[in-house]
């Protein structure tokens, strides 16, 4: 493969991996650095991006949803056409037209409103890991926050990718797993065995069926672990070496029942990772606080991330502040 047949490539992937996502268009990336860099309207192009999106087996299985397919291909071509140096590929012009007659109107535009759809974020630049779910397109649905892809989730799972001995052959159990994104990336990350937790059913309905839409190499299932409510026999079941959480300090009424469990799986040695967006500074400080006072001789450590890459794209307009910590409790 010549270097230009490479760049073309790398540019196919960088979309790609932004329409699995469902980017934001106005974020997009449309080009590779350099001034040479291959043109996302050439038709060797449009024909890679109809090849390696729109008609891979596993992209259609588990697609993006209609109104996002159709915005971005509507974006793509007006691009071309206001370039006005290249034609508009006949397969793309036809998946676009037949794309037309099926998509619902916009709710803004008195169409239905939004479902949940397939997101799929790759966990390498060549998408030969790809972890699927199924999550809402709003922020709270049936009540929770838990139906949808959360940002710190995304650093934690970049810091993992950077360091897949943390979960080699180890047992990894996510507390308030959501609709599952990191824990099934710890599955495909070579842990031993994954056990997926939440304390709300529809949650766990949802983590269940996307643990069924990924090949996962290792034992990945989904149990139900109320934090107010749960059992020592509960605890030792869950045969934890590493466990993982992501943003559940932001409501201050979760903390002291996050605490309980959390130190009742540390203490058996257990290694957590925990990554938090930074949204109101006074709760967080105040979860530490409590985690210091409950968990007497607990190492709190907070985790640079200068070597990681970023694999995933973060809503520009919204992005925060995330840190991840490690805590322990030191090995006498």
């Amino acid at each position: 493969m010549s270097a230009q047949e490479d760049s073309a490539l790398d540019l196919v992937l960088l979309v790609k991996r932004q329409v699995l996502q469902m980017r934001q268009l106005r974020q997009f990336q449309w080009t590779l650095p350099g001034s040479d860099a291959p043109s996302v309207t050439s038709p060797e192009v449009q024909q890679a991006i109809l090849d390696h999106i729109f008609y891979d087996p596993v992209v259609m299985k588990h697609p993006p949803s209609p109104l996002y397919q159709h915005s971005f291909l509507k974006k793509l071509i007006a691009m071309i056409e206001n370039e006005g140096i290249h034609e508009i590929s006949d397969d793309l012009l036809e998946f676009f037209t037949d794309l037309m007659m099926t998509v619902p109107m916009r709710p803004e535009a008195g169409g239905p409103p939004l479902k949940p759809c397939f997101k799929s974020y790759c966990l390498d630049r060549n998408c030969d890991k790809v972890v699927t779910v199924m999550e809402e397109q709003t922020t709270i649905s049936s009540g929770t926050t838990g139906l949808r892809t959360w940002e710190a989730s995304f650093w934690l799972a970049e810091y993992f990718i950077a360091h897949p001995d943390l979960l080699s052959g180890k047992n990894v159990i996510d507390i308030g797993c959501g609709v599952g994104f990191l824990g099934i990336s710890c599955a495909m990350l070579d842990a031993k065995k994954v056990v997926l937790t939440d304390g709300n059913t529809d949650v766990l309905t949802m983590a269940k069926e996307n643990i069924g839409y990924n090949s996962v190499a290792c034992p990945t299932t989904a149990s139900l672990l109320d934090w107010e409510n749960f059992t020592e026999e509960q605890i030792v079941a869950l045969d934890a070496e590493v466990l993982i959480l992501s943003d559940l300090t932001y409501d201050p009424t979760n903390i002291v029942p996050l605490i309980t469990v959390l130190k009742a799986i540390l203490v058996k040695g257990v290694s957590a990772y925990m990554s938090s967006a930074i949204r109101n500074p006074k709760t967080f400080v105040d979860f530490f606080a409590r985690i210091k006072e409950e968990c007497h001789g607990v190492e709190i450590q907070e985790i640079p991330l200068d070597d990681v890459e970023h694999l995933f794209f973060f809503d520009e307009d919204s992005v925060q502040t995330v840190k991840v910590f490690h805590l322990f409790f030191p090995q006498s």
